[in-house]
């Protein structure tokens, strides 16, 4: 039984650590600071790394997760990598998508084990955090995707590879389907805490990702491949930690008397995300990603304004109905980045500031962000000028 279980913890860090490498891969440009979309920030005191410095910690970070997934007892490259990563994604806040996220606190839960992996205590505890961690993200990804722009824009889009194979009839039945899937994903992380529903929700979640893998791969939508490791990694974490385990997970105590991070991890995935809901909480680590409900950005400016940027910038500036230039961030971000942009106005703002003064601060150039609904506010616009931006606190 021990054996079994320190095998199940050996191919769990390398699910997490292989996953990490291929997100990296996959957007190298988010990872440098030689690039032309801005870097955000967590304070004015952190200044770009220069190159070759950033290549030589993005090297790091990758030696240092293969030597995570093939050492048997990796418990230094996990610290270092651990606090490496998360020191550099203090650079940039675009730096903080959900699956580095996910991934981080993870292999920090994996890292506390192996400091002493002959502590069947500390084995216990950091599979129930790492189910934890996945739980939460179903439920959370879930409850964020019960609104209309999801149900009717968002899902539709997904099964489009798909409605071609069924007849006409049931096209519409498909797609109705929308209104289902934020239950039934949220469904899958409360089943995977119980011990009767558990691996009914573990098939659930591989069908999942299987589902998404088939619309978004490159055969049919072929979109922001970034995120095809991630569900591929998930389908395989779900069943590397719940498939046929015993016992509850909410009736374990996991709270009391537990370590100090486990009760950090339930805070930041269990209670943080409810004030995502109100704005006092970032929807990235909330797992909002892919929702239908997330801030937009774009930079309008005249045609005249748009000629003394740089021609790295001018490459994804475009001109929309109304003959103005525009510069979509979602765009810019997956097109140099090869990730959605960190949606929270602030870095837009930072954004928008950085490319008023690349222009001159000119009056012919404003920021308007498309905000999120919130419980306590209905989706709206907002708009800044160059002007207003220039005061944003760097």
């Amino acid at each position: 039984m021990r054996g079994h279980v320190a095998g199940r913890i050996f191919w769990l860090k390398v699910v997490v650590s292989t996953g990490l490498i291929a997100g990296f891969l996959l957007s190298p440009k988010l990872w440098l600071s030689s690039r032309m979309y801005p870097l955000t920030p967590v304070s004015r005191f952190l200044q770009p790394i220069p190159r070759p410095y950033d290549y030589v910690i993005l090297v790091a970070l990758l030696l240092l997760l293969a030597g995570i997934a093939v050492a048997a007892r990796p418990a230094k490259a996990l610290a270092a990598f651990v606090v490496l990563a998360a020191a550099y994604a203090l650079y940039d806040q675009s730096r903080w998508q959900p699956w580095f996220y996910q991934y981080s606190f993870m292999l920090a839960a994996l890292c506390l084990f192996y400091a002493n992996p002959k502590d069947a205590g500390r084995r216990d505890s950091a599979l129930d955090t790492c189910r934890f961690i996945v739980a939460a993200v179903y439920f959370w990804s879930g409850v964020h995707k019960a609104n209309s722009t999801f149900v009717h824009e968002a899902f539709p889009w997904l099964v489009e590879p798909f409605a071609a194979l069924v007849p006409e009839i049931a096209k519409g039945w498909l797609r109705s389907l929308g209104f289902a899937a934020p239950i039934a994903e949220a469904a899958i992380g409360i089943g995977l805490i119980t011990t009767r529903f558990r691996n009914g929700a573990v098939i659930a979640a591989v069908a999942m990702h299987a589902f998404i893998l088939a619309s978004i791969g490159p055969l049919t939508h072929n979109w922001d491949n970034v995120i095809w490791p991630w569900n591929v990694a998930m389908a395989g974490l779900v069943v590397l930690l719940f498939w046929q385990q015993a016992g509850d997970l909410a009736g374990r105590g996991f709270w009391r008397g537990k370590p100090v991070f486990q009760k950090l991890v339930v805070l930041l995935f269990g209670v943080a995300p409810v004030f995502s809901f109100l704005n006092l909480w970032d929807g990235y680590p909330s797992f909002e990603l892919y929702s239908g409900n997330n801030n937009a950005a774009t930079i309008y400016m005249a045609d005249s304004v748009a000629d003394r940027l740089p021609d790295e910038i001018q490459e994804w500036i475009t001109v929309n109905d109304s003959d103005v230039d525009e510069l979509n961030l979602f765009e810019w971000s997956f097109s140099e980045l090869n990730v959605p942009p960190y949606g929270e106005i602030r870095v837009f703002q930072n954004i928008g500031k950085q490319v008023c003064a690349a222009a001159g601060n000119p009056r012919e150039m404003a920021l308007v962000v498309q905000a999120k609904s919130t419980w306590l506010r209905r989706r709206r616009l907002i708009g800044f000028d160059c002007k207003s931006l220039s005061r944003v606190p760097p």
